[in-house]
């Protein structure tokens, strides 16, 4: 095991469309005892990387405890909110404790409030960033980029690298959970790597040095061979890599694949960690029909099941093969 994935909370105050966790707000979540549990199994299985999602982590009153413990633990830290529940204090422990804090933006200030239902939303999170910049903590803007949205990302991008913002991540919309009902947020391949290619020179030509983390997702069949060899992208449902525990303590060997029930291996407050880990032994699935005519199925290992439309990953076509969305370039 190499990270733990915590969904620390199904509630959350906001309502975006396209999220794939799909909050409920009626999970019976883990305590703050259960939670300093698991992170000691997790170690114990040589877990490195602790993140934390939601719903919105900052609903929760526990979270300065709980990394407090996971950084005695030594582990690198992260969590992704989207802003809005931050506290003046809630900065400082995020520096004492080396975490990195990644802050969902959706674009500019009107498109944000009305894309997460939420009016006033971006001026919260906007807030957020520059306490964040003002008290030195690790912090990035995360943005998933859609049909609604990646043509504003441009020129909004300007004013963030004006405030001081150094590190953008680039999600690739999942079509999951709330996603699940708007497959016309999908950009196309050819739309996708254009926005690789363009932010890739924006990065390299830009004045200032830049982290911009993309999620590559596809990749020109002609291009795979070159950069990135004979080997396929690992996968963490064969790499037990990855460890996603749900707010319930449910157990998920990839976060593509949280809450499908049938690649649920088990819950934490039934069984430890220890136990469905070593259970978990997972098979080889048997490639799609097409992939066993491809000559690269080999590299994209029939792509990833959770993103199987009609029997095969939707991201494939004649000119593009999948890549794992969950392994970013830096660019």
């Amino acid at each position: 095991m190499y990270s733990l994935d915590l969904c620390i909370t199904d509630r959350c105050n906001q309502s975006c469309p396209h999220c794939y966790v799909a909050p409920s707000n009626s999970m019976s979540e883990l305590s703050t005892p259960e939670i300093l549990d698991l992170l000691t199994e997790c170690t114990e299985l040589e877990a490195q990387n602790f993140h934390v999602f939601g719903g919105e982590p900052f609903i929760r009153e526990d979270l300065e405890d709980i990394f407090s413990y996971a950084y005695d633990l030594h582990y690198s830290l992260s969590i992704a909110t989207n802003g809005s529940l931050l506290d003046p204090k809630d900065f400082d422990w995020l520096q004492k404790y080396n975490t990195f804090l990644g802050i969902s933006f959706h674009g500019p200030s009107e498109f944000h409030d009305s894309f997460c239902n939420t009016p006033g939303s971006y001026i919260q999170a906007l807030t957020a960033l520059k306490r964040a910049i003002k008290k030195r903590v690790n912090v990035g803007v995360i943005t998933c980029l859609t049909k609604l949205n990646y043509h504003l990302y441009f020129s909004w991008l300007q004013s963030l690298l004006d405030l001081g913002v150094r590190t953008f991540f680039i999600i690739y919309f999942s079509p999951l959970g709330r996603g699940n009902a708007h497959p016309e947020y999908q950009l196309s391949n050819e739309e996708w790597q254009r926005l690789f290619q363009t932010l890739s020179d924006f990065s390299q030509n830009s004045p200032v040095q830049l982290e911009i983390f993309f999620e590559q997702s596809i990749i020109p069949k002609l291009n795979y061979p070159l950069y990135y060899g004979p080997h396929p992208t690992p996968c963490s449902l064969y790499t037990k890599s990855n460890c996603v525990v749900d707010a319930n303590g449910d157990i998920y060997p990839c976060i593509l694949f949280l809450r499908n029930e049938e690649h649920k291996l088990g819950n934490f407050r039934i069984n430890s960690i220890h136990e469905i880990w070593n259970r978990y032994q997972p098979e080889r699935r048997e490639y799609p029909p097409n992939c066993r005519k491809c000559d690269l199925s080999y590299l994209c290992q029939g792509g990833c099941p959770a993103y199987y439309r009609d029997g095969m990953d939707f991201r494939c076509d004649d000119a593009y093969i999948p890549r794992c969305p969950l392994y970013p370039e830096k660019l």
